[in-house]
């Protein structure tokens, strides 16, 4: 082809057109295509119209690659610096010098030779369950290797080094999640504009997320046991061992949650004291205002440098995964791993009770039709089956709410969120069913002060995990073991029980969070007919 404008505005659109055909990004079309266009018209203003050029593409060894071809003495378009040109070499070299791209000039055989290469866009693989899930897989084909072993070397590699290593791996990330606690407590409260606000701040809803929450406990601990009988202590009150000795025990907890100095509760991980000590630090600030905005301030980027440090730490979570099932495996019998079904199924039960419960709550005392509620809010509870989070669906769910539902679009603004910070009620659940699980994984009974310790750090766990599962909750299901003393051997089995609890989690807990946002409605007469 000749150099003439035609014939480049011709090859740069069969450049475009052949990169479409490609899994590669619209960026790196673009600059190829500028890159390609500016050199070739440099190299008429060097070569003349009259000028023949070739134009190559085909995919090198799976990489797509445009190569321009022009006989005639040495010239490289790219670092030319005439001042009419538009681009700088600076800018021609950069149009496509990155990670995944290149350009390269090369003069052979009497001919200029400009070649250009852009990666295809990778597609993600996506895996349900994620990183979790392929640490799972890896795991269960590991040991099942490792069982062929010799029956001592199995047990030097489980106690020797997997435990060893899962020891200081659980320590970091149990060393990022106290300073989460007590950073995001103070900072929750610290948004809070004043401590009036703080006060009167919706007492009502507070109430009600109470309520559920309790109910929700109660539930738990009954089909808990039903499915893991740990408890010491049957439901009239009568503890079967020392009365006095437990109930002095809850005593000296309770007294325990004041702390003697500000230091002794972050390096012992006593976390009810930390719980104290945020709560004081940030009622403190906020009574001060703006006296100490600076502070203020310095709390939420603090805030942010850990989450930061959380994010990069629980990176090692699939790790953590993978060396808790192989342990398990190697040193537990088939019949104690498949436990990990009744860890599910022991859910969804109370999932569904309290799902149940709060649609028929509906029906007899507002006269809600249940099948039509359902068929309402199934498109944002479907969103939220799929994605296995309530939070992604926020706002479809507000819609749906207002306006299918009913419900004054300025109470559903208010509530859903709300809802979904300080109401996790499955989440609560989960906390409750895995420490019973934990338990009897570790050969231990529950007392009636490991229980109170258990409901009591559910609660706040709760609100600190939310809604969505992965390292976080693994990360404070960890220190809940520690506070009871359970085995961090069971947390294989957790987290492979989580991955199939965690869709249908979000599922039901949609459902909740509208059944109850309809009945707070109808109590507050905000609701249009």
């Amino acid at each position: 082809m000749k150099l003439t404008n035609e014939n480049i505005a011709a090859a740069v659109d069969e450049i475009q057109n052949f990169f479409e055909k490609l899994n590669v990004s619209r960026q790196d079309k673009i600059k190829i295509c500028l890159l390609f266009e500016e050199s070739l018209l440099r190299c008429k203003e060097k070569f003349g119209e009259n000028h023949d050029f070739e134009l190559v593409k085909r995919k090198w060894f799976g990489t797509p690659k445009v190569m321009i071809k022009i006989l005639g003495e040495p010239y490289n378009p790219v670092t030319d610096n005439d001042e009419k040109n538009i681009f700088s070499e600076i800018v021609m070299k950069n149009f496509l010098n990155y990670e995944r791209t290149q350009v390269i000039y090369r003069y052979e055989n009497g001919c200029n030779e400009i070649s250009g290469f852009s990666a295809q866009k990778s597609q993600k693989i996506k895996i349900p369950g994620g990183s979790l899930a392929v640490a799972v897989f890896l795991a269960i084909i590991s040991a099942w290797i490792m069982q062929n072993f010799p029956e001592p070397t199995q047990k030097i590699i489980a106690k020797n080094f997997i435990t060893p290593i899962l020891s200081k791996l659980f320590g970091a990330i149990i060393a990022v999640s106290i300073p989460l606690i007590f950073i995001s407590i103070v900072s929750s409260i610290c948004a809070i504009e004043n401590i009036s606000a703080l006060h009167n701040l919706t007492t009502k809803v507070f109430k009600r997320f109470l309520w559920i929450l309790l109910f929700a406990v109660i539930s738990s601990v009954i089909i808990s046991d039903i499915f893991f009988p740990v408890l010491n202590f049957d439901f009239s009150g009568q503890i079967s061992l020392n009365n006095f000795g437990e109930m002095q025990k809850i005593f000296d907890l309770i007294l325990s949650i004041i702390p003697q100095n500000i230091v002794e509760p972050f390096l012992q991980g006593k976390i009810l004291q930390i719980v104290i000590l945020a709560l004081l630090t940030g009622i403190c600030i906020t009574i001060l205002g703006e006296r100490v905005q600076d502070i203020k301030n310095l709390v939420f980027s603090l805030q942010k440098i850990i989450i930061e440090m959380v994010s990069i730490v629980f990176k090692i979570i699939p790790a953590i995964i993978f060396l808790c099932i192989v342990k398990t495996i190697l040193q537990n019998s088939m019949s104690e791993i498949l436990n990990v079904w009744k860890v599910v199924l022991a859910q969804y039960v109370i999932y569904i009770f309290l799902c149940l419960v709060m649609l028929l709550k509906n029906y007899f005392l507002y006269g809600v039709n249940i099948s039509d509620f359902l068929k309402k809010i199934y498109p944002a509870a479907l969103i939220s089956f799929i994605t296995g989070s309530v939070s992604i669906v926020m706002q479809k769910n507000i819609e749906i709410c207002s306006q299918a539902l009913g419900i004054k679009k300025s109470l559903c603004d208010f509530y859903i969120p709300l809802s979904n910070s300080l109401c996790p009620t499955l989440r609560m659940v989960s906390f409750i069913v895995y420490s019973f699980f934990a338990a009897q994984f570790s050969g231990a009974s529950i007392t009636m002060s490991q229980l109170f310790i258990i409901i009591f750090f559910s609660m706040q766990f709760t609100i600190a995990a939310g809604n969505e599962g992965g390292g976080g909750f693994m990360a404070l299901m960890g220190l809940l073991l520690v506070q009871v003393g359970f085995s961090f051997d069971a947390v294989g089995e957790i987290m492979t029980a989580n991955i199939f609890v965690s869709n249908f989690a979000a599922f039901i807990s949609l459902i909740m969070r509208d059944c109850d946002l309809l009945a707070f409605s109808h109590s507050l007469k905000q609701i249009s007919p």
